[in-house]
């Protein structure tokens, strides 16, 4: 029974997949496509015999198949093997009046050889086929980290690895990448390769091989913002919607990060002290002077401007507005100061 309101229970998927009991149908859907890939390829490379993959494995895109293709092919036998596997990216642009029949039969009753992974990005679970998905498939939704969250994502991907991290050494790294699970891991990587056989990741570890110099970052768009340098920020802006970075994502960062700059006024205006601020805001010791220096360029009244604008553009992009237009305009709002009208109600 598929469960689209609940979060994703990443531990009983792994486990399903290491028994060898797949579901026979997917469907996996959110703004988080590394933790979308991170799932499909954990489905390849368990359903899959790597050594007869050319015949039973397939990769097809909605804007170039149609339902009456994905039904064909979902419904061939494996060749020489227990089963194929499907992969179905853009599944939503096949959806359409006329192919709700052939996915409801196939979905009710669909190939016990075969292993299909539908990919889309917003689907509709009141209209067809979703709503017999919803009943028969295995559905998760992946959608950005919230920042406590993307901690414990480090440091379970960490474990994984049969290494240990310290606790500031997480909240550095998050600091410094910030909620991009696909940087977060490439970084980590990298420190894995750097500390050799060292038991333990440390903060001294993190900034060695991370460092402070990363150019084109959510976490560096967010500071530029923050320090009003609207040409830099735009720069970043625009090559993270390039690169394939979530706007939804950038939007929640910035927030986040204008969420720290409310805190510290609000700090700083009962007087707290100095080695209390980084933790009334939540940031890293390391940062905090950086954030200091970012409250003289906004008053308390233009941070919580920010978050207005903010939720506008996240619903804006979340009804299809244009990402990176919806982005770019929102940052200029900010860092300018110019007038804005709410769109919510």
């Amino acid at each position: 029974m598929a469960k689209t309101k609940e979060k994703f229970d990443f531990e009983s998927f792994y486990t399903s997949l290491q028994k060898k009991n797949f579901a026979p149908v997917y469907l996996f859907y959110g703004e988080e496509d590394f933790l979308i890939d991170e799932c499909v390829n954990a489905i390849v490379e368990s359903a899959v015999d790597p050594a007869m993959k050319e015949f039973n494995f397939d990769k097809l895109h909605g804007s170039d198949v149609d339902a009456k293709k994905i039904i064909a092919v979902a419904s061939s036998y494996p060749m020489m093997a227990e089963r194929r596997v499907v992969i179905v990216k853009n599944f939503e642009r096949t959806v359409k009046k006329e192919s709700e029949e052939l996915y409801e039969a196939y979905f009710e009753h669909p190939s016990s050889t075969t292993v299909l992974v539908l990919l889309a990005s917003h689907p509709d679970f009141r209209r067809k086929p979703y709503t017999t998905l919803k009943k028969t498939a295995v559905c998760g939704e992946f959608r950005p980290f919230y920042d406590n969250e993307t901690l414990v994502w480090i440091e379970q991907r960490v474990k994984k690895m049969n290494r240990s991290i310290e606790p500031q050494a997480i909240a550095l790294l998050h600091s410094l990448v910030g909620n991009s699970l696909r940087e977060l891991a490439n970084e980590l990587d990298k420190v894995m390769i750097a500390i050799g056989d060292k038991p333990s990741i440390t903060s001294a570890g993190v900034e060695r091989v991370v460092g402070v110099s990363r150019e084109f970052t959510v976490f560096e768009l967010a500071n530029k913002v923050g320090e009003k340098n609207i040409g830099k920020a735009l720069e970043i802006a625009e090559r993270l919607i390039n690169s394939g970075e979530s706007a939804v994502a950038m939007i929640a960062t910035l927030a986040s990060h204008f969420m720290k700059l409310y805190k510290l006024h609000d700090a700083v205006r009962q007087r707290k002290p100095e080695s209390e601020l980084a933790q009334i805001a939540g940031v890293h010791p390391f940062f905090l002077k950086s954030y200091l220096q970012q409250l003289r360029h906004y008053t308390p009244a233009e941070v919580e401007s920010s978050f207005v604008i903010l939720s506008d553009a996240d619903l804006a992009v979340k009804s299809s507005a244009d990402p990176k237009l919806t982005l770019t305009t929102a940052i200029t709002e900010i860092i300018s100061g110019m007038p804005h009208e709410s769109t919510l109600v």
